[in-house]
């Protein structure tokens, strides 16, 4: 397909017909047919089927319509590079990807700081799972990603942050440390099984001879914290989540301690430069200012005194 082809058939994927997808492209509906015609003949296959006035995608444009989109998005990433050294800015663009409960507490501001010292470069930050992060590092997607647990994958290479404390939520409870074995198992709210902290939790159930089926089970650790403020039940969360909004329950340390490893990924043929040394810098700095909050929570629970709570 030739990029003109490419065009016609993701404006019509988009817009959903022939007419829409020509005004997107600013030309004549009896140009972007001919295009479409064009692109069919050279591919081989039909892209689209008419049904009731309508265009249909084929299956085979639903099979080639993900390589398109990531086209389209390379495409953009481009535009806005040649933006940036048009407009004088520096051209530097980072696209990093994060899981869930860190784009709710360090990661905002990670960024803030970063804009505050760099603001003529670009950032793109997505949230999204542990995998979605590892599949879009090894599709050149991100520069680098933030992930909690080990990811051993061929291509990619990780450097530890830091060990984050799990704690406890549960509104029946205001003071720790808790042991695991004396959470009700009746009222758990478990994590995703591909959850590191769900692996960590499940492991240590299973050596105290239980097997918890959690009646609730959600995908993100804020989710579950959520759970908790409504009462519904108790969960084990990562520390950063726990303590990024003051109307959560009470976060309780373990007995023993438990934590789970962050680290940053990214590709073993991918030099981090300079510009994103300078974010992990600041990302270093704001766990250690985390940590310390949490180890002065430990410290409270220890003596009795009153809990940490949120900034």
């Amino acid at each position: 397909m030739r990029l003109r082809h490419i065009e016609v058939f993701y404006s019509i994927m988009a817009t959903g017909s022939l007419r829409k997808a020509a005004e997107v492209l600013n030309v004549s509906q009896p140009a972007a047919s001919k295009v479409l015609r064009h692109a069919e003949q050279s591919l081989g296959f039909a892209l689209f089927e008419r049904a009731g006035g309508r265009l249909v995608p084929t299956r085979e444009a639903e099979i080639i319509i993900p390589r398109v989109n990531y086209i389209f998005e390379q495409m953009s990433s481009l535009k806005r590079l040649t933006d940036n050294l048009r407009l004088g800015r520096g051209g530097h663009e980072l696209h990093i990807g994060c899981v869930p409960s860190l784009g709710l507490s360090i990661v905002p501001r990670v960024i803030q700081r970063y804009r505050e010292s760099v603001p003529g470069n670009f950032l793109t930050v997505d949230a999204m799972h542990g995998a979605d992060i590892v599949s879009r590092l090894q599709k050149h997607d991100l520069d680098f990603g933030i992930v909690f647990g080990e990811h051993r994958t061929s291509g990619l290479q990780s450097q530890k942050i830091a060990d984050v404390p799990l704690v406890l939520l549960d509104a029946t409870l205001t003071k720790g440390p808790v042991r695991i074995e004396d959470i009700d198992p009746e009222r758990w709210i478990g994590l995703s099984d591909n959850d590191p902290t769900a692996w960590a939790v499940g492991s240590v159930w299973r050596r105290l001879g239980h097997e918890v089926a959690p009646a609730i089970r959600v995908r993100t650790h804020y989710m579950a914290a959520e759970l908790t403020k409504l009462g519904i039940g108790s969960t084990i969360v990562d520390a950063f989540t726990a303590l990024h909004d003051p109307e959560l329950p009470t976060p309780l340390m373990l007995d023993p301690p438990m934590s789970v490893e962050c680290s940053v990924l990214f590709r073993e043929d991918y030099a981090i430069g300079k510009i994103a040394q300078h974010l992990l810098t600041i990302l270093r700095e704001e766990f250690a200012t985390m940590l310390t909050r949490l180890d002065a929570l430990g410290r409270n629970e220890d003596s009795g005194h009153a809990p940490v709570r949120p900034l």
